[in-house]
């Protein structure tokens, strides 16, 4: 009997024991959830980071790298004759899969050049920076970083620079507004330099592994050297970007305003709700979709921040035979003696978004405003700036902000802007950073509702 009691109390006791440990290791686990729990609490309150000093709380970020088609001089054509290159020591990787290489300091390579021999693509690179010879000598030349990539093709060679992003940033910087402009402006620029190049995808260019090319159809870069204040800038944003509800903007820019901005439409019907237009005078804002309120509006000069730059108010006079000759060149149809033009419909802030013009042979519609600025354009009419200056050779209106009077010997447009007028105006951006303004809040003066994100 005692045996089994004894048996009874060992059995207790180990299972007192058993329970008391599992409870133990209950609590614990109980407890490493809560401090889990606490941990993520604590997280998930945190303070988010302030978009005026997202610049000073930047991650380390891995190192971005874009493709560029660079053009020929005059930017008319993406192919070249002849490339020649000239660095302190050039490797150039060429055959199949890069195998083999070689080095120079001095490279000139045509369509029939050796390095074809095994594959129509080869690449150059160096670790100083490389000039191409003989390629935009009215800017002093400026050199190449990264790697270039050539490739053989039926219409000639097509040059591509893979170039890290930052170092691009800092070449559009100084080739779209200048060394000049204020730290701010160019902290603005290069936000907007680096979101237009991360959300291009030029379907043209896919054969060459490449999103845009160095011209103003895209960005221009490299075509001014960037200076201290560019690399400053591109620095002090890396990373930095645009979002809308968590995608890439379309942060499309342009010169100068003619005292308000344009909204997406201009661009189809894919709407970019960002893009509202803006009024950046220093008045109270109109409604310029009216025709005679902007008559009066253009034919001013309003306080506006602009309001001293040659292109905020210009004018010309074309004759029928011009703007015969213009229509013809950019559609082909000749419709005669120019009766009347008439500017049907004008989109926010006024600008022109389509005109019907009446020949004598037929009529014809415009909706795009490209088509319109070339449309009534003529590379010998005189346009006169605000600072009284004359301009000749425009192949295009400085923009499409403008109003039309018939004469007897013609037409006179009176306009205002340069370049499409939708998103920043890089010279009010200029004025406002010289009000001391930060590089966000210029931003979101000329995108609504934009995030300043980092990639």
């Amino acid at each position: 009997m005692k045996k089994i009691l004894m048996a009874l109390s060992c059995i207790i006791a180990l299972s007192v024991s058993i329970l008391n440990y599992s409870c133990q290791e209950a609590i614990i686990k109980i407890k490493k959830l809560e401090d889990k729990g606490t941990k993520t609490a604590l997280t998930a309150n945190a303070k988010p980071k302030n978009e005026k000093n997202i610049q000073q709380n930047k991650k380390t970020h891995q190192k971005k790298y874009v493709n560029i088609v660079i053009m020929s001089n005059d930017y008319q054509s993406i192919y070249h004759g002849n490339l020649e290159i000239k660095s302190e020591n050039i490797d150039i990787y060429y055959g199949k899969n890069y195998r083999n290489k070689t080095n120079a300091k001095h490279v000139n390579i045509g369509s029939k050049s050796r390095y074809f021999n095994k594959s129509h693509v080869l690449k150059i690179s160096s670790k100083k920076r490389m000039r191409l010879v003989g390629h935009n000598i009215e800017n002093a030349s400026p050199t190449y970083s990264g790697v270039f990539y050539v490739y053989k093709t039926a219409k000639g060679l097509v040059l591509v620079n893979h170039v890290e992003l930052e170092e691009y940033i800092a070449g559009v910087i100084s080739s779209e507004m200048g060394e000049e402009a204020p730290i701010e402006a160019l902290k603005a620029q290069a936000v907007c330099a680096r979101t237009y190049i991360l959300k291009s995808k030029a379907k043209e260019y896919r054969k060459y592994n490449a999103v845009a090319d160095d011209s103003t159809e895209f960005q221009v870069y490299n075509r001014i050297r960037a200076g201290e204040k560019c690399y400053k800038a591109a620095s002090e944003t890396s990373g930095i970007v645009m979002k809308y509800k968590g995608r890439l903007i379309n942060a499309y820019y342009f010169s100068t305003s003619c005292g308000y901005t344009t909204d997406y439409k201009i661009w189809g019907k894919d709407k970019k709700i960002y893009l509202k237009g803006e009024n950046i005078t220093k008045t109270k804002a109109q409604n310029l979709m009216s025709h005679n309120t902007f008559k009066k509006f253009i034919m001013s000069c309003p306080k506006a921040y602009e309001s001293s730059y040659p292109f905020f108010r210009w004018e010309t006079k074309l004759t029928s035979e011009q703007i015969v000759n213009s229509i013809y060149a950019l559609t082909g149809s000749n419709i005669g003696k120019v009766k009347q033009i008439e500017i049907n419909s004008r989109g926010v802030g006024g600008i022109a978004s389509q005109i019907t013009v009446y020949g004598s042979e037929k009529q014809i519609i415009m909706n795009k405003q490209n088509d319109i600025r070339k449309a009534l354009c003529s590379v010998y009419a005189k346009i006169q700036l605000n600072n009284g200056e004359n301009r000749t050779g425009l192949d295009m209106l400085p923009s499409a902000f403008i109003y039309i009077e018939k004469q007897s010997n013609g037409f006179k447009i009176y306009g205002g802007g340069f370049g499409h007028g939708s998103g920043m105006s890089q010279n009010a951006a200029i004025e406002l950073a010289k009000e001391k303004k930060t590089f966000d809040n210029i931003l979101k003066r000329f995108y609504d509702k934009v995030q300043l994100t980092e990639l």
